[in-house]
């Protein structure tokens, strides 16, 4: 009898077990005026978003928010690039970058 963790079905089917494919978090990054300033985009590479066929990478925002004249950035994954930009030019409220929201996400493979 095989040891760990299984989960089967109401039919006894097998649903996961300790070889079943599960999230894995690669990393974290914080983007926005007090992280990147007033940079508009840029990239994370990492080689584990294709390492594993079977995997789709995704992101998840933790944090941060929609301020004054803000708007989220577009966070797009195509091969092993992940790749965040903010669409429009910065706009300056009182002396203050405000369309470059601060925001932290989480990135991995499910």
């Amino acid at each position: 009898m095989p040891n760990g963790l299984q989960i089967r079905d109401a039919n006894n089917i097998l649903i996961f077990d300790e070889t079943s494919p599960v999230v894995k978090f690669l990393g974290t990054a914080s983007i926005g005026r007090d992280y990147t300033g007033e940079a508009a985009s840029g990239t994370i590479t990492d080689a584990r978003f294709t390492a594993y066929a079977q995997h789709t990478p995704f992101y998840a925002r933790i944090d941060g928010g929609f301020e004054f004249g803000g708007i989220d950035a577009v966070v797009t994954i195509s091969g092993n690039t992940l790749t965040w930009s903010f669409p429009y030019p910065p706009t300056y409220f009182g002396g203050v970058l405000g369309n470059r929201p601060n925001q932290t996400f989480v990135y991995g493979i499910l």
